[in-house]
Parts: structure tokens; C-alpha cells; sequence
């Protein structure tokens, strides 16, 4: 199965979830335009997660296209160990032919004493032997082969094709291991269906069978389908290694079916948040709920985009990460919902982070409280980018679970707007007082209170606004190294450290 994945900077989050459930990947490279910012991110994502890669240098029968230069900045800027393993002639016509040079395999012979030894002593060393040295250094994303072609008018496609298939083994265990699957994509047929895209590492998934989603409830198989030959067909049965489409309201991304310890790789953690909002709002108030429909679904496919509803103002609020996320989705509103929108200019998303300690009780019976509940919260402030943390000082003997769980969704919800009305976080909340009366108190005057307690421990300590901030690596000439340097107060942007490296 073939997992295509977008290359721009927005979409990254999606590329970085389908990570995880790849044997292996192909980074696509333009002959004409070379290694882009974004070739480097994804580089050093899949390096990062261990995951065996092959290089296609694609477009190469563009005019003007200039190969080694091409070749000298992957090296440069991707990687050393790389094995180029064809010869190319571009003129009079283009022609591939597999380098069987032995200089070829420098890469690989390198990093093998025996190999090494051999060579420097001018011994013979079988094509077997080097052809299994590299396969093991591909699995191990220590080595990365080279290929060409062109994708448009199946160039070199053959030989990439089977360059995949020889080298790039099936993750997970073999057998008859217990099952384990991960959720990696969600999406919504035009009939409204949602599905989820999961892949299975390990055991096999049959037809009606119950299975078991970590940490959650169980889930019953009533309908399976799998990619087959280009085409989306139904299956009663589905073995290790495949990738199987099922129709469900509950699973979520990134959830696991199955035995959540035999996942053979790690998931990504570290999705960006949005930083960019704006209001969105259909032509005609009559296509408003159908907006809704579909802003919550695009919104279910994509945790870098959030919708909500203003409690003031009743707008639309869309949350996202950056300008081209926001073209795609005007255009799936346009193409795929038939809803016409009008988008207001985004703005920044801020933070709150409260100033200093400070807590704050409201006593029941005491005006103006008007719940049947006496709710103590304590605010602290922590350290940037800590998030928020919660703790309960009060004892189930005395306030059961129903109580405690309503304080803390109430919590959670005076959480969503701070004194400037962003988002509080950085702050650790202390549940340090709860008192009721039986039989008139319940779970909703708990639910209720919380937010106006909060808000009150947040005046008494005040917050410190935060502007989102990115860190990031710029790459530049050495020529133009003093110009970054001047230029880079005027955007508020502060240099740590820089490194020399050949030309940049």
C-alpha cells in the first residue's frame, strides 16, 4: 500500500501521524528546484523515527536540470550516506542504467570492517554480500539510496518500484501475535460516512470480532474493507501488515486497537497548535448549520483545526496553523459541501498564563452564589509551555466522583476564556475546598460554580498575556550570514547559535 502524503509546511502534522504506521519511505526530491526547507523537515522527521528511506530524485526530464548539483546538496544537506544507484544520460535522449561501479558502494562498504578490509586488499566482494549489507543499512535508516526518474512519464518508476519491495521490510511481529493496530486517518464519504484508516501491525481482525481500543471502550467489527489493486474492496478478514478501512462515531485518531504494547513504533508527539483564527460565515444564514456539519467533520480529520462557536457573539471561530491549511479548506467548504463562506482576515491566537499564586472560595448560602455549592480553588503559575495541571485536595470520602468530575469540567470550561478572553495556560489548579448539602446539591451547582471561582483566583493573581513564538533553523549563504544577522531583530527574532557548514 502507498501512502501519499502532502509536502508543504501546514500539512506537516498529517505527514508526521502517517509516520508511524510506514515499512518504509520514498522522498520525492525536484530535479529542477532540489532540496526545499520542507525536504530537510521531513528528513529529519523520518530520521528521527528510525524509518528506512529511499530518495527519488524526480522531474529529471525537465530542461535545464542539473543532476550532480542536485546530488551535492542532498549530500550536503540531507545526508552523507548516500549509494547512487544509477548512471544517467540526459542527452541526446535519457537513459538509466543501474551503476555497477564499484565506487558506488563506498557508502555501504565503509561502514563493514569485513567489507573494508576486502576492499583495501583488493579482494573480490560479491554482489550478494554488498546487496545484503545494504538492505540491513537501510532497515537501520543509516543508509539512503539514490534513484531517478521522471513520475509523470514512468521514468524509472520500475526500478524504484523494486528497489521498495527488496528493501523495505514489514514493520510489526510476525505470526500469530496478539492484535495490535494504530489509527492514523480519518474521513467522511459523500454520504456522510465516517471512516477510519488503521494500520495492522500484528494478529489478524476478522469479521464481528469484539476488540478492545486502549484505554476505552471495545469496539464491534460489523463492517471491513481494505485497498486492493487500486480499489477500496469489502473483506471479512484482515492480516498483519495491511492497512483496513472501518466505519465508525467513536474512534479517533491515534487510538489502538489491540494490544497497545506491541506497537513496533513510537507515535509522533509533537503536533504543533494553531496559531492563526478567523471567522467564517456562509452567505445565507439558511447554510449555517450545514457549515457547522461540515466544519465539524474537516475538523475531526484534522486536530490542527478547530471550530468553535463565539458564546457572545454566536460567530463561527475557525483555529488554525497557517494560511495555505485555510485555502484547502475554503475549497473542500466550496468543492466537496457546496457551501459558499466568507472569511474574515486572521488574527493571532494569544494565551493567558496567570502572574502569580492567588486562590479564591465561594461559600454556599453566602451572596450572591446562587448554586448549592461551596467550591475553593488555588491558582500557580508554572513554567512556559508546561500546560495545565489539576489536582484535587478533596477527599471521594467526602465529595464523591460526580461531584469532582463536574468540578473539574467547570474548571476546564473557565479555562477557555481569561481575563483578556484567550485561553489560560501554564497554571496549576488546586480543587482545595468543596462542601454540599444533601440531598439538594448536585453535580451541575458544582459544574456551575467552578468557572466563577476560577475567574475570580485568575483577578486575584492577574495574567500575563503570551504571543505564540516558533523556533526554527535558517539556512543561508555565507555571504549573506551579517544580513541575517541585521535583519533578524526587525522580525523580533533573536539568533541562539551559528553554525558554519561549507557554503551555508
Amino acid at each position: 500500500n502507498i501512502v501519499d502524503t502532502p509536502g508543504h509546511m501546514d500539512f506537516l502534522a498529517e505527514v508526521y501521524r502517517s509516520l508511524a504506521v510506514l515499512d518504509g519511505a520514498i522522498l520525492v526530491i525536484s530535479a529542477k528546484d532540489g532540496v526545499q526547507a520542507q525536504t530537510r523537515i521531513l528528513f529529519h522527521a523520518l530520521r528521527k523515527m528510525n524509518i528506512p528511506t529511499v530518495i527519488f530524485i524526480n522531474k529529471i526530464d525537465q530542461a535545464g536540470v542539473d543532476l550532480q548539483s542536485v546530488v551535492q546538496s542532498v549530500r550536503d544537506k540531507l545526508s552523507a550516506n548516500i549509494i547512487i544507484k544509477q548512471t544517467v544520460s540526459l542527452s541526446p535522449e535519457i537513459v538509466l542504467e543501474e551503476n555497477t561501479d564499484i565506487e558506488a558502494w563506498d557508502a555501504v562498504i565503509e561502514n563493514n570492517d569485513e567489507l573494508l578490509e576486502k576492499y583495501i586488499a583488493g579482494e573480490p566482494i560479491s554482489r550478494e554480500k554488498l546487496a545484503r549489507e545494504e538492505q540491513q543499512r537501510v532497515q537501520d535508516a543509516s543508509l539512503f539510496p539514490v534513484y531517478h526518474g521522471s513520475a509523470k512519464n514512468g521514468l524509472g518508476i520500475q526500478p524504484l518500484m523494486d528497489a521498495v519491495t527488496g528493501l523495505f521490510q514489514p514493520i510489526g511481529e510476525q505470526g500469530g501475535a496478539a492484535l495490535c493496530g494504530s489509527v492514523f486517518k480519518v474521513e467522511y464519504t459523500d454520504c456522510g460516512q465516517r471512516r477510519v484508516y488503521l494500520r495492522l501491525y500484528s494478529g489478524t481482525l476478522r469479521l464481528r470480532d469484539t476488540v478492545a481500543l486502549a484505554g476505552r471502550e471495545k469496539l464491534k467489527i460489523t463492517e471491513m474493507r481494505i485497498p486492493s489493486k487500486g480499489e477500496i474492496v469489502r473483506t471479512d478478514t484482515a492480516y498483519q501488515g495491511e492497512i483496513v478501512i472501518l466505519p465508525s462515531d467513536s474512534v479517533r485518531l491515534n487510538d489502538v486497537l489491540g494490544d497497545q504494547t506491541r506497537l513496533p513504533r513510537k507515535r509522533w508527539r509533537e503536533d504543533p497548535l494553531p496559531m492563526l483564527r478567523t471567522t467564517i460565515a456562509p452567505k445565507t444564514a439558511a447554510q449555517r448549520e450545514r457549515l457547522l456539519d461540515a466544519l465539524t467533520q474537516l475538523a475531526d480529520t484534522d486536530p490542527l483545526l478547530r471550530c468553535e462557536v463565539d458564546s457572545i457573539t454566536h460567530e463561527i471561530i475557525l483555529s488554525f496553523l497557517g494560511r495555505v491549511q485555510l485555502e484547502v479548506v475554503s475549497a473542500l467548504l466550496s468543492e466537496k459541501y457546496k457551501l459558499e463562506t466568507v472569511v474574515k482576515e486572521p488574527s493571532v491566537i494569544y494565551m493567558e498564563r496567570p502572574l502569580k499564586a492567588a486562590s479564591h472560595t465561594i461559600h454556599i448560602e453566602v451572596p450572591p452564589n446562587p448554586f448549592w455549592a461551596s467550591i475553593g480553588l488555588s491558582v500557580t503559575p508554572l513554567s512556559l509551555g508546561s500546560g495545565v495541571q489539576y489536582e484535587s485536595r478533596v477527599s471521594l470520602g467526602y465529595l464523591n466522583q460526580s461531584f469532582q468530575n463536574a468540578v473539574r469540567d467547570g474548571i476546564r470550561y473557565g479555562l477557555e476564556q481569561g481575563l483578556f478572553g484567550w485561553n489560560v495556560t501554564d497554571c496549576k489548579i488546586c480543587f482545595e475546598y468543596g462542601l454540599y448539602y444533601s440531598p439538594v446539591s448536585t453535580p451541575a451547582d458544582f459544574r456551575s460554580l467552578a468557572p466563577i471561582v476560577l475567574e475570580q483566583a485568575l483577578k486575584e493573581s492577574g495574567t500575563q498575556l503570551l504571543e505564540p513564538y516558533l523556533s526554527f533553523i535558517l539556512y543561508a549563504p555565507q555571504e549573506y550570514l551579517s544580513r541575517a544577522y541585521h535583519d533578524a531583530p526587525k522580525y523580533c527574532a533573536t539568533i541562539e547559535t551559528a553554525q558554519v557548514k561549507k557554503d551555508e
